[in-house]
């Protein structure tokens, strides 16, 4: 058993060789830091894409039209007409699994009352379940009510963002125009978190390229993991009835009615396999064109997570070679000293010291070292993290679970490298040790 007079002896070795101490511990102290550091950063960008998937409804799996250019319809008009109403009510008939479904489009509108340029306006026409599917909720006022839809009412819930910047005293209850039409505002959303980089919704752009019939044993973006939609788009937005937009605002489109269609399934573990289902029923409708990306949030999250795997593995491979590196320098360390305290060893012996304790002083110091390097790695680590997160805007979360594991570890490090040393220490002669004394 290791007696604590040991530590006091240590302690004292270090503070003599203060240089020499602050050079071991550099080794112990990089590789802990970039345990502690990597596994904050990582933990904080899981929790970043769950809380997006979270806010998004981790059971709904969408399913996205793509932006096809005008030009480029005529090519795929014969054998698909886009997302439409059609489709949604083929998918609750087809696919048993879906428990709610609601959809949406937009409308470009020219001029309106509100601030801002009107073709920037985001005017959404939403079916009823859409804004419970997406978890939108209001902060004043009401949402859109069935009897709304039913009766196609002139009532608008505006976004927060918008809402503020048109109407700072209130906007429920005030009256806006979009083109011709006039409407109420009767509710203000409810501010909503923009989700992680990594689901954001791609840039229309990415999806520039004109739909085409696919080999349906070939793989297309539909079964892809893309990035679903980003609620942060109803933060300056008109929402008004689906079919009050069709009636007063923009008549039903000849190709593609909808932009997008969600659907609510019982448990996340049924999103994959609705995913599949959706998928299937879609490219029978649309004679194979591939017009439309399906997300399911699970799919994003197995993505996301094999990526951060991969991240993990390797940070953690340098961070077992930066510890390697500092053991060696550890144990070289502890080597050199041997040289220096001959004299002091063979005393030992002489007055009665038994190679275990020998041995146990050596092990004793190298773990001393190990352990405050490894709590100098730890703060060092979390200082690195809290950093990163201001100045990268990187998501850190702070696991105590891997300050006890780089801890850990640290010690484990002074056993692994400090026995050596210490099997050398305990094997010296004291008669040859007493006569280098002299």
């Amino acid at each position: 058993m290791i007696r604590f007079g040991f530590l006091r002896r240590s302690l004292t070795q270090l503070r003599l060789h203060p240089l020499r101490t602050g050079l071991t511990l550099l080794g112990v102290v990089f590789g802990v830091a970039s345990v502690v550091a990597m596994v904050s950063i990582g933990e904080g960008a899981q929790r970043e894409i769950l809380a997006g998937i979270e806010a998004m409804g981790a059971r709904n799996v969408h399913v996205q039209a793509k932006d096809i250019p005008p030009a480029d319809r005529s090519e795929v008009v014969n054998d698909s007409l886009g997302l439409t109403r059609a489709d949604a009510t083929a998918l609750r008939e087809v696919v048993p699994e879906i428990d709610a479904l609601g959809y949406r489009c937009s409308a470009p509108v020219k001029v309106s009352s509100l601030p801002g340029p009107g073709p920037e306006l985001r005017v959404f026409g939403v079916s009823v379940e859409l804004p419970r599917l997406h978890r939108l909720a209001v902060r004043e006022g009401r949402m859109l009510l069935s009897v709304d839809h039913h009766n196609t009412t002139r009532v608008a819930v505006l976004g927060p963002k918008l809402a503020d910047e048109a109407f700072p005293q209130g906007a429920v209850g005030q009256v806006i125009r979009l083109d011709s039409t006039w409407f109420e505002v009767v509710g203000v959303l409810r501010g909503t978190a923009a989700p992680p980089k990594a689901l954001r919704a791609p840039t229309p752009s990415a999806d520039r390229a004109p739909a085409k019939k696919s080999d349906p044993h070939a793989p297309s973006d539909s079964d892809g993991g893309g990035a679903p939609f980003d609620p942060g788009v109803y933060d300056r937005a008109v929402l008004i009835p689906f079919d009050t937009l069709t009636t007063t605002l923009s008549p039903p489109k000849v190709y593609g009615e909808l932009d997008l269609i969600t659907a609510e399934v019982a448990d996340i573990a049924q999103t994959l396999p609705v995913k599949s289902a959706i998928t299937a029923v879609l490219r029978r409708l649309h004679g194979k064109v591939d017009d439309f990306t399906i997300i399911a949030p699970e799919a994003v999250l197995r993505q996301r997570k094999a990526t951060q795997a991969v991240l993990n593995t390797v940070l953690i491979c340098i961070a077992a070679i930066s510890l390697l590196v500092g053991g060696i320098g550890v144990m070289n360390i502890m080597l050199a000293n041997i040289m220096e305290r001959i004299p002091e060893i063979g005393l030992r012996r002489a007055v009665g010291a038994t190679r275990g304790d020998i041995r146990r002083q050596f092990l004793g110091e190298a773990l001393v070292i190990c352990s405050i390097g490894g709590l100098v790695g730890i703060v060092t680590g979390l200082v690195i993290a809290f950093v990163a997160a201001r100045l990268g805007s990187l998501p850190v979360a702070f696991a105590w679970e891997s300050m006890v594991l780089s801890f850990g570890i640290s010690l484990l490090v002074g056993l692994v490298f400090g026995i050596v040393p210490a099997v050398r220490a305990a094997n010296i002669n004291p008669i040859e040790a007493l006569r280098n004394d002299g």
